[in-house]
């Protein structure tokens, strides 16, 4: 059974929390505000932010076969933001691991549509969606 584990980057603005153990083989980032570069890289470094979506997993552990970012309480993002997104998801895909974004507010859905990242990154309503089997 797997434990458990989250961990939190947080400033007044912007937070990353990554959340393990909620489901099996999931790792959940819940990110809090408005996602943009001078957010982002005001509250971390970019090394910092690097290692919040490193997904080695602990010795003995099985490999996350799958990432949500849940974008519920984000309002806006950039092209800073969308940039961790895509480039997260191209390093997951040659891992086999699957990248699910949940919760995008319209700006945010607008954003992705205008870049066309909604034809390649899977979207969902909410998490309990994104978790349930593909058809």
């Amino acid at each position: 059974m797997a434990i458990a584990r989250t961990e939190l980057w947080k400033n007044q603005t912007f937070t990353i929390e990554r959340i393990e153990g909620q489901a099996p083989q999931t790792i959940i980032y819940q990110i809090t505000g408005v996602f943009n570069a001078r957010d982002m890289y005001g509250s971390m470094k970019q090394i910092q932010l690097g290692n919040i979506f490193e997904f080695k997993p602990a010795p003995g552990a099985e490999t996350p076969t799958c990432h949500i970012f849940d974008l519920t309480s984000v309002p806006q993002m950039d092209s800073s933001g969308l940039g961790v997104l895509v480039s997260h998801f191209i390093a997951c895909r040659g891992k086999g691991i699957r990248v699910i974004i949940v919760g995008a507010s319209p700006n945010v859905k607008q954003l992705f549509k205008f870049t066309k990242v909604d034809t390649i990154l899977p979207m969902a309503p909410t998490i309990d969606e994104a978790l349930q089997p593909r058809s």
